[in-house]
């Protein structure tokens, strides 16, 4: 079971652009995403960044990320410390940018969690709880993009499958 347990709940109710997340100018000026993460919200929000720490979950009554393509902008709030995201929409290829880069992106309405709550998300079953409401449902990841999570992303899976490919190579060999 995978179930995420104790995530600080920090509210964002507006639409949300991945230009909102991390300022087009310090994509340019920064690779390492631990850099970004000191410039994510900083347009909307400033001084918002220096406050998210490890296990953060946003969550928002608005879309999120829509916008370009800018991967940055997944890697930026998770350098940050967000482990999730919960929305009642995303921006389409910001979902599956952060799927691939292992941010978890929840699809769910009516979540009344307030700011600085803490809630738990079982992924394998499609609920969070919370203290101010018992559950509220959403519709499970595949399986394939829960081992991408586990594994830290996409990428890890592959290069952890094809290692796995290359061992069991070598030992059909005579």
């Amino acid at each position: 079971m995978i179930n995420l347990g104790l995530l600080r709940v920090r509210r964002i109710d507006r639409v949300i652009s991945t230009d909102d997340i991390i300022p087009g100018r310090y994509k340019h000026m920064f690779t390492d995403p631990s850099e970004l993460a000191k410039h994510v919200f900083e347009n909307i929000f400033p001084g918002l960044a220096g406050t998210f720490r490890q296990g953060d979950v946003i969550c928002t009554t608005a879309t999120f990320g829509i916008g370009s393509s800018r991967e940055q902008a997944v890697s930026s709030l998770l350098a940050a410390g967000v482990k999730a995201v919960i929305s009642p929409g995303f921006g389409r290829i910001f979902f599956r940018n952060a799927w691939n880069l292992g941010l978890i992106a929840i699809e769910a309405a009516n979540l009344h969690a307030a700011e600085g709550d803490t809630i738990s998300i079982d992924l394998e079953a499609g609920g969070i709880t919370g203290a101010s409401q018992t559950v509220v449902s959403f519709a499970p990841p595949s399986e394939r993009m829960l081992e991408m999570v586990a594994e830290g992303g996409l990428l890890p899976l592959v290069v952890k499958r094809l290692a796995q490919a290359g061992a069991q190579h070598e030992g059909r060999r005579p």
